[in-house]
């Protein structure tokens, strides 16, 4: 028999999840509001990861539980993690991070005192297997809660960072159910990324919340470190160009600036990768062509080499904004 309803559905899509996957849940489990429910999707995993979800499932009533025989990929697995919810607040959560004890709550109270339909808070980027200080990821943003517009959201997702797209809202499901918005498949590891972009457009009241309530595990393997620069970069200029459309409409000067900045970053960003390579390969005619014809890639290398060393003598490599400024602070 199932619970009262919630106040917040916690939906987690899990795949190989089996080492982070009970310290998730039970971040979750244990928050100090007590009116949620957890539903943990398994997208066919292969590890212990079922045998642990069921065993989560039999000890908490909160815990609702899917397993998918085929892996379908997160946004599929969120998307039915959605339709099952039934809680007035959706909650964004992976399965290998945890949350402080009062995390949701807060959110809960946050959102509901400002009229939010979409609020994040400030997460700890933590480095799994290393000494490497952890980093906080919302950047030079003033204290308390306050809006958040589509252009410095896009400003504030430069490419070679962890940057705003990957913020784990607290979203009204209401303002989901009225504009039909889910998570997009072909958006890849970045569909938090363009969900948030579409909220923003059908007009989500988006707020953000400068307190580092969200700890964000950043491991060897995962979708976010296990593909080489250029290949990261050729996917955000996908990623890019479905924002492009899904923004096509819109009557914000800001915002179409906003989209075009962050264009000529990703582009930079990979001319900048290219070059390093062909230094790497010696291709020397190479580097030199590309030198002449764009005259200020020899500022971007210099101030690249400049940032590299800056990182190594501070100790720290955790790729935030405050780490990471090169392409942050290229103008577009």
């Amino acid at each position: 028999m199932l619970q009262r309803v919630p106040l917040v559905s916690v939906v987690v899509p899990c795949w190989n999840s089996a080492p982070w996957l009970a310290a998730a849940i039970g971040s979750v489990l244990r928050q100090t509001l007590g009116e949620l429910e957890v539903i943990l999707v398994d997208d066919g995993s292969s590890d212990a990861t079922p045998r642990l979800a069921r065993e989560l499932a039999a000890a908490d009533a909160r815990v609702r539980l899917v397993l998918r025989p085929d892996n379908r990929g997160s946004a599929r697995t969120r998307n039915e993690g959605l339709a099952l919810a039934r809680g007035p607040w959706i909650a964004v959560f992976d399965a290998d991070d945890r949350m402080e004890p009062d995390r949701l709550a807060r959110l809960v109270r946050t959102a509901e005192t400002v009229g939010a339909d979409w609020l994040a808070d400030d997460q700890w980027i933590e480095v799994e297997g290393g000494e490497r200080a952890r980093a906080r990821l919302l950047f030079d943003e003033p204290a308390g809660p306050r809006p958040l517009a589509l252009a410095d959201f896009l400003d504030r997702d430069p490419p070679e960072t962890i940057g705003y797209g990957t913020l784990k809202p607290l979203v009204r499901r209401a303002f989901l159910e009225r504009h039909g918005i889910r998570w997009r498949p072909e958006a890849g590891r970045s569909e938090d990324f363009l969900f948030a972009v579409e909220c923003m457009e059908a007009g989500a009241a988006s707020w953000l919340l400068p307190e580092p309530l969200y700890r964000y595990r950043l491991r060897p393997g995962s979708q976010v470190t296990r593909l080489d620069p250029l290949a990261t970069l050729d996917h955000m200029l996908h990623v890019q160009a479905l924002a492009e459309r899904a923004l096509a409409a819109h009557r914000d000067p800001a915002v179409a600036a906003a989209l075009a900045r962050r264009r000529a970053r990703i582009e930079a960003a990979r001319l900048y990768r290219r070059t390093l390579d062909a230094v790497r390969r010696g291709a020397l005619v190479e580097v030199g062509r590309a030198l002449r014809e764009r005259p200020r890639l020899s500022g971007l290398l210099a101030r690249g080499l400049a940032e590299a060393l800056a990182r190594r003598l501070r100790g720290t490599d955790v790729p935030t904004l405050a780490n990471r400024p090169l392409f942050r602070d290229l103008a577009g």
